[in-house]
């Protein structure tokens, strides 16, 4: 037999090997285990209470009102923060108002009773502005910044609880004519927008 025969018998023997090898790898025994997974997302509801911030008839500079306001987590995931967005409208009754009355409403955000203790300093200011500097400014609403962290509640809201908080607005007086501002109003409308807590490793 010549060489070239020779190496080709080799060859076809080699590829005959393989298939029976090949062939043989299904004779054994085998088991399948199975798992499923379900991804199910969360909801963030935010709802407050009340929906109407201030409704006071007979304003006059020097005048105070305090509000209370309910913010409730009603969704199935922690809320890690509450961004407070305000939007104000005047209307100028006599149509002479140079000035902006937004500026003229001090807005005192007193201490979130969820985030500190109340006994020790019930009426503490934790945020003081006006409401036309609130229009550029968005503070959370949530964030425990007392100093007594470690023995209150954390930032946020978590699922099924809800958070109080206190504000003051004052009609600032400034020893001056503020009769441009008889007969005026202003609307204001708070956006409070919920975001996510920390996220988890399951």
């Amino acid at each position: 037999m010549g060489i070239k025969k020779t190496l080709g018998l080799g060859v076809a023997s080699a590829a005959l090997g393989l298939s029976l090898i090949g062939g043989g790898t299904f004779a054994y025994f085998s088991d399948t285990a199975q798992s499923t997974a379900t991804f199910a997302a969360g909801t963030l509801d935010l709802n407050s209470d009340p929906s109407v911030i201030v409704n006071i008839p007979n304003l006059k500079p020097g005048d105070t009102v305090t509000k209370s306001f309910k913010l409730k987590n009603d969704g199935s995931l922690d809320i890690g923060s509450i961004i407070l967005n305000t939007s104000t409208q005047i209307t100028d009754a006599k149509g002479d108002n140079y000035l902006d009355l937004a500026e003229f409403i001090k807005v005192k955000f007193l201490r979130n009773n969820d985030k500190g203790v109340p006994i020790v300093s019930p009426e503490n200011v934790v945020y003081e502005t006006t409401l036309a500097a609130l229009k550029s400014q968005h503070p959370d609403l949530v964030k425990n910044t007392g100093w007594d962290q470690l023995f209150t509640e954390a930032s946020g809201i978590k699922a099924g609880t809800n958070d109080s908080f206190s504000v003051q607005f004052e009609f600032v007086e400034n020893n001056q004519d503020q009769n441009i501002f008889q007969g005026d109003s202003l609307t204001l409308t708070w956006d409070f927008v919920a975001k996510q807590g920390a996220k988890k490793d399951y």
